[in-house]
This record gives structure tokens, C-alpha cells and sequence, in this order.
């Protein structure tokens, strides 16, 4: 009887550990163009498509050819969200810059051998600056190449199935550390 409990606890350790399995958030995102930081294996981050993974390897399909890449030589593995434009970020920022570049001019003493001040109200420097500095960000990122925008993927740093004997029979544990 002791004997049917532990061959039923082994074999269902092992139909549930691939299932436990594909919970782990890298096989998720097979088929996703993924960047990788593995210093031991490549000395720049390696960028391309990730073919499989499993609990001791990836496989990343690259410019260069085919990488195998140890799941223990990995620091740091992003995954890509896609394309896009600073469009809003570089708006925002050259509106920020420049209106407080004109609020500054605006409240700067000017010089009295000067006729007429550049700009002589500071909100309207501000504003003016703002204005111009949206419409310098808005057309260099639209004239910006397009980026990834990369998301951070949590590493399963440990994992490990033990089948431990008990009185009555036997416990199947999986411990996965992230």
C-alpha cells in the first residue's frame, strides 16, 4: 500500500510540474522580442526574439544567429512592449524647459542701456516659452526613431521539486523562489 502511495505522489508530481511550470513568467513571453543582460556570456545585452525557455536555459533567436543562454548567467531579462514615440515625454519636457527658461528671462534685470526689454512680464515669458518649447519637443519626436519600451521580467531565482517519505505515505513539494 505504501509502495501505491508513492509511485501515485510521483506520478502526480509530475503531471502538475509542468503545469507549475508554465506559470513561470519567461514562458510566458516566448515569441516576444525579450533583451538580455548576461555579462558572462555576452559583454553587451543581447536583443532578439525568445524561442523557448525552460528551467535551465533560453533559447534567443538574434541578428547574429541562434543564443543559448544559461538561466544562472542571467542578471536582468526585459521583454518589449512594443514600438513607440516620446511623442508626450519630449512635449512635455521642451515645455517645461522653455517656459521656465522664459519665466527666468522675464524676471531678469535688464539692461539699462537696453530700449526695450526682450520680454517684460514673466508669465507672459512663461507662456510664450512653454508654447515654443511643446512645439520644439512635439516635432523632434515625431522626427525621433521609434524605441522599445522595455518591462522588466521577474526571474525565477530557485526552483526545486522534492518528494519527501512520510508515515503515511509520501509529500510531493515545489518550491518556486522569484
Amino acid at each position: 500500500m505504501v509502495s501505491l502511495r508513492v509511485t501515485a505522489a510521483a506520478v502526480l508530481s509530475l503531471l502538475f510540474g509542468p503545469l507549475a511550470w508554465a506559470q513561470d513568467p519567461v514562458v510566458a513571453h516566448v515569441g516576444s522580442i525579450v533583451r538580455v543582460t548576461a555579462p558572462s556570456v555576452s559583454p553587451k545585452r543581447l536583443v532578439g526574439t525568445l524561442d523557448g525557455a525552460n528551467e535551465s536555459f533560453l533559447r534567443l533567436s538574434t541578428p547574429t544567429g541562434p543564443q543559448v543562454i544559461p538561466r544562472n548567467a542571467i542578471e536582468r531579462l526585459q521583454w518589449s512592449r512594443g514600438l513607440h514615440k516620446p511623442v508626450l515625454k519630449w512635449t512635455l519636457e521642451g515645455a517645461v524647459v522653455l517656459g521656465a527658461s522664459g519665466f527666468f528671462v522675464g524676471s531678469a534685470a535688464h539692461d539699462p542701456n537696453e530700449k526695450e526689454p526682450v520680454c517684460s512680464r514673466r508669465l507672459t515669458c512663461a507662456a510664450v516659452g512653454a508654447g515654443l518649447g511643446a512645439a520644439i519637443g512635439l516635432i523632434a519626436s515625431a522626427l525621433a526613431d521609434p524605441q522599445h519600451d522595455w518591462v522588466d521580467i521577474p526571474l525565477a531565482k530557485n526552483m526545486r521539486a522534492t518528494l519527501k517519505p512520510r508515515a503515511s505515505g509520501a509529500a510531493a513539494v515545489l518550491v518556486v523562489s522569484w
